[in-house]
Parts: C-alpha cells; sequence; structure tokens
C-alpha cells in the first residue's frame, strides 16, 4: 500500500505551511530523509520521511497553510503499481457531494489546491478526481397561505431552472423571476399552472407595513443579507422586488467595497504560524488574566561599570555580558528568593502551581517576528553560564533553526526594548505564565545624590502581573528585589566567576 503523508503534529499546532519540498516527484528517499521544511506554531522545522520508496506526488505547493492531518504527499513502495497509488489518492478525505436539488442540478466545486498534486513521477496518468463539497440541503417549501404564495427554497447560487417553454413566456410576459417559484412538473420543473398559482397568492400577500413592494422571498433574502429594500427598485411583477434585485444590488455593493478597500491598503501581509499562534496567545491572556502594572526606576552606574569590567578582564575566556544576561540573572534571583512570583494559577484545578524549575523566555526580534527562547533551569547557574545559554538560542533563532522545545516551559519572561530607546512600557505576559518584566532604555539623566544634584544612568523597569496569582505586595517585592540586585550587582557574581575580586 502506498505511504500516505500527512501534514504531521510537530508541536501543538493544529495547522502547518509548507516551506519547501527537499524532494521531487520521481526522487528515490530513505526513511530519515529530510522530506519537505514545515513553519509551525514555534518554529521552521525539517520533517523526516518515515518510509522509503519514490516519491509518486506532491500535494500541496509551497507556501500553502493546511490542517494537521490533511495529506500532503504519497509515496509509492518498491514493486508497487499506478494503480496501488491512485487507490491511495482516491482515499484522499474530501467532503462528499449530497444529492442535487430535484431541479437544478449543482455545478461541481472546483477543486482545492491542495487535492491537485504538483507533479506526478510518471506521465501521463489519470489524476484522482477532484472532489466536490457537500451543497447545503434544500430548505422546506413554504406552504401557500394569506401572508404570500407558494415560494421555491433558499438557494442564492441557483443559476439552472427547469421550466417548460410556455412558463417561461409567461414569466417573461409577468417579468416573474422564475428563481422564486417551486415546480410542481417531472423533475421540479416550473409549469404554467405553477406561476398561475404564483401570481394568485401574489395578490393576496398581505401589504407590507412600510410601504414596500416585495415578494416574500426577497424580504427573506434581504433580511439574511442585511439590504434594506427602502431604495431598491423592483423588476417582478407589479414593480415589486424579488430575490434577484436584492442579490444583485448585494454584489454590486459588495464589488465596490472591494474596490474601496483595495484603495485603502497598500498591501497586505499573510500571516506566519508563529504570528498566528501569537495573537491567539495575547488575546487569551488580556481576555483570562486580570492585569495589574507597576514600575521602579533603577539606578544602572553600578551595572555599567562591573559590566565593562567582567568583560575586559574575562577577554576571549568567557561570553561578552549584555545588559540582558545581567538582567537574566537578577531575575533568576528573584525569583529563586520569591517562588510564588514562580507560578500559574490552573483553572480547572482553581489552584496555583509554583514551578520546579525556573526557565526565563526572552523575547527577540528576528525577521520582523517575535519569538520567545527560554533559558531552562536558571537555578544556581553564573552569570556567564546563563549568557552563553542565552547566546546560543539567539543565535538559533537569528537562523530559524529553533526547535519546540526550545520555547516549551516558561515559567517567567523578560521584553527588553531598551535598544530601541523607548522610556517605558509594559508587556502582556505569556500563558500559562504569571508576570512578565518589561525593560526600557537607559539613560542619564539629572538625579539628587546626598542632597546634590548629579548626573545618573537610569532604566525603568515594568512589571505585568497576574492578580490571580500575585497580590500589589508580593509583586512589589519581587520587583524590588531585581531592582535591589541589579543596584548591587557584585551579588550577581556570588555564585559564579567574580573577576578582579
Amino acid at each position: 500500500m502506498p505511504k500516505r503523508i500527512t501534514m504531521p503534529k510537530l508541536s501543538e499546532m493544529e495547522e502547518g505551511a509548507l516551506i519547501a519540498w527537499r524532494k521531487r516527484p520521481g526522487d528515490t528517499i530513505r526513511r530519515g530523509e529530510i522530506l519537505a521544511e514545515i513553519e509551525t506554531d514555534k518554529a521552521d522545522m525539517e520533517f523526516e520521511s518515515y518510509a522509503e520508496g519514490t516519491i509518486h506526488s506532491l500535494l500541496i505547493e509551497p507556501g500553502a497553510t493546511v490542517p494537521v492531518g490533511t495529506l500532503i504527499a504519497v509515496i509509492q513502495l518498491p514493486g508497487e503499481s499506478e494503480n496501488d497509488v491512485q487507490g491511495a489518492l482516491s482515499t484522499h478525505e474530501e467532503p462528499v457531494a449530497a444529492a442535487p436539488a430535484p431541479r437544478a442540478a449543482a455545478a461541481p466545486a472546483a477543486a482545492p489546491a491542495s487535492a491537485a498534486p504538483i507533479a506526478a513521477a510518471s506521465a501521463p496518468r489519470a489524476r484522482p478526481s477532484a472532489p466536490v463539497y457537500a451543497q447545503t440541503a434544500p430548505a422546506p417549501a413554504a406552504t401557500a397561505s394569506l401572508a404570500g404564495p407558494r415560494i421555491a427554497p433558499l438557494a442564492f447560487d441557483d443559476d439552472r431552472i427547469r421550466a417548460t417553454p410556455r412558463a417561461r413566456r409567461l414569466a417573461d410576459d409577468k417579468s416573474i423571476d422564475l428563481l422564486e417559484i417551486e415546480g410542481s412538473g417531472p423533475g421540479g420543473s416550473i409549469l404554467v399552472s405553477d406561476i398561475e398559482t404564483y401570481l394568485r397568492e401574489l395578490d393576496s400577500q398581505t401589504e407590507d407595513p412600510e410601504g414596500i413592494r416585495a415578494t416574500p422571498l426577497a424580504f427573506r433574502v434581504a433580511e439574511d443579507l442585511g439590504v434594506d429594500l427602502e431604495h431598491l427598485k423592483g423588476t417582478g411583477p407589479g414593480g415589486r422586488i424579488t430575490k434577484s434585485d436584492v442579490v444583485s444590488h448585494q454584489k454590486i455593493g459588495s464589488a465596490r467595497a472591494k474596490d474601496h478597500e483595495a484603495e485603502l491598503y497598500s498591501s497586505v501581509l499573510q500571516l506566519s504560524q508563529k504570528r498566528k499562534t501569537l495573537i491567539r496567545n495575547v488575546i487569551k491572556s488580556k481576555q483570562e488574566a486580570p492585569y495589574f502594572y507597576l514600575q521602579m526606576d533603577v539606578s544602572t552606574d553600578a551595572l555599567r561599570v562591573m559590566r565593562d569590567r567582567l568583560n575586559r578582564e574575562s577577554g576571549d575566556s568567557q561570553p561578552r555580558l549584555s545588559y540582558t544576561h545581567l538582567i537574566l540573572k537578577a531575575s533568576a534571583m528573584a525569583l529563586e528568593k520569591y517562588p510564588e512570583a514562580n507560578a500559574t494559577y490552573r483553572p480547572e484545578e482553581r489552584d496555583i502551581a509554583v514551578y520546579e524549575a525556573i526557565n526565563v523566555g526572552l523575547a527577540v526580534d528576528v525577521n520582523d517576528e517575535l519569538v520567545t527562547p527560554t533559558v531552562k533551569n536558571c537555578h544556581g547557574r553564573s552569570v556567564f553560564q546563563l549568557a552563553e545559554d542565552a547566546n546560543h538560542l539567539i543565535q538559533r533563532a537569528r537562523m530559524r533553526k529553533l526547535q519546540p522545545q526550545d520555547y516549551a516551559e516558561g515559567t517567567f519572561t523578560i521584553s527588553n526594548l531598551g535598544m530601541f530607546g523607548i522610556d517605558r512600557f509594559y508587556a502582556i505576559i505569556t500563558p500559562p505564565q504569571s508576570s512578565i518584566l518589561a525593560v526600557s532604555a537607559m539613560k542619564d539623566v539629572a538625579i539628587v545624590r546626598n542632597g546634590e544634584l548629579a548626573v545618573g544612568s537610569i532604566t525603568n523597569l515594568g512589571l505585568s502581573v497576574d492578580h490571580r496569582v500575585l497580590d500589589g505586595v508580593k509583586a512589589s517585592l519581587f520587583l524590588g528585589e531585581i531592582k535591589r540586585l541589579l543596584e548591587n550587582p557584585e551579588e550577581l557574581l556570588k555564585d559564579g566567576a567574580s573577576f578582579g575580586s
């Protein structure tokens, strides 16, 4: 049986985007060889083949986004025939066409892009038949009453009408829209008697309170489409507005709206899987977590001096320290001192769970995309060890080589916009974490020291907090500890190398 390759679930993803195929139809492939590059909600990943054989069909184009489980390729195994492969393709799961309406055969829908192979290993050969999407079952016909005539089921796209020649001539003479009539003839054909019945029932139609002359079906369609009938001109019997009038008005309005929209926008940016996930997460965070915010100004004079000294004295034996590395270390030590800040609220259990590990995420902008790789197990590690791990993750992020585990299990996040000159800001918490630290630019300002005016360097720290986990006092103590450590940076070296001490 040919091997059907479906969009894999490489992370907590619901859909994946194909970046590129590494093989072409007709190529042989071995187990473990790279078949494709796939963009998930976390990273760009290489997808290894779990079968050996010949690439027969590639069913989606690079750039296409499809749900997990969608058939994307077929591998022909050794000894298999073309009929075997066609059997595998024919079982490509798609919606099945429903039976057509009695009086109108529905035209088959075009096959989606994911259903047509890009190319095939051998040619010529019959492609699998294009799938046809299910039609909505027709609604029961409205019964004749004094409120209105007997009308056809609501169907906006039915342009194939069965009617006898005499019925068509009568409809033209009376300005009747055949789409509004349900035929009683063979195969649902409209007869002259159907039109005569329609006209009698139309005459008995209850007058609209607002004086609008329209057929009952037109009223229904207008309500469904949100069309105001007041300014429409009718083409039906007695100048009545018909369904066709409403649909035409809607199509013209939609076309005008699209033209206007095209004038408004210079371009449209397609969202990556990571961006879609970010959007879902920030919406979830703001909808579910009761936020409050704290901020503190932190003196960074001593931090600058120590960082420059450590980088000068360590040479090439240790990674060069950035302010982010030092803030990472200070945050890890503060989380160790205040473990209630290293926790999450669990709505199902209705409790607060304290994390065992201290895993700090670093928000990084890579090619106009925000990613947050996580430095794992920060507890008790030196600032140089943390810097080495952080540098490695950031480098992998810039190369687009991060794996889902590089993002996983974060317990706290740091977002540093200081390099962009931001004076102060608050970041959005990454679920299921309970807080995030926003770091602003370091700048020289006028400050008062010992009653005298002086120039000093400060930065602003903003803490966004989930009130379900931390109250104001605990969050203040936690942020105050980060401030204290940064203003006394020698403490950041107590469990690591201390150059020049």
